[in-house]
This record gives C-alpha cells, sequence and structure tokens, in this order.
C-alpha cells in the first residue's frame, strides 16, 4: 500500500509541466526571465516555482495555465 499524499490533480499537473524543468520563460507583467524548477505545493494551491537570474524565487498560481499567469516560455 502506498504512503501517497498526493491529492487531486497532482500527479496530472506535475506530468504535464515536467517537460518544462529548467526551461526560460518571459514574465509578461515585470519582464523579468525566469527559470522553471517546478510544481510548488503549498498549503494551500500549488504554484509554479520559477527562479530569476539572482536566484530569487517566484510562485505562481496553477489555478490557471502558464500563459494565463503571464509567463512566456522563451527557449
Amino acid at each position: 500500500m502506498s504512503n501517497c499524499i498526493c491529492k487531486g490533480n497532482w500527479r496530472a499537473i506535475v506530468k504535464e509541466y515536467e517537460p518544462l524543468i529548467n526551461r526560460k520563460f518571459k514574465n509578461g507583467f515585470d519582464g523579468k526571465t525566469y527559470i522553471f524548477f517546478g510544481i510548488v505545493h503549498g498549503d494551500d494551491d500549488y504554484y509554479y516555482g520559477m527562479c530569476d537570474e539572482d536566484n530569487k524565487m517566484f510562485l505562481s498560481t496553477c489555478v490557471g495555465s502558464m500563459e494565463q499567469n503571464g509567463l512566456i516560455l522563451t527557449d
């Protein structure tokens, strides 16, 4: 028996976005370039985990797609 605590769409979201890990995205709202490092599970939501060139983390809600959140793939 598995001890997995995954609930809802967690596995589907991870599988869908896994190929984008380490890819660059431009944030259409602030103009910065970020590298996607994966899906982050928070207490209240799932987030797209992004890191800028200064290693500052940026989390964007997974409620919509990356594009709907202003994140445009650049590479």
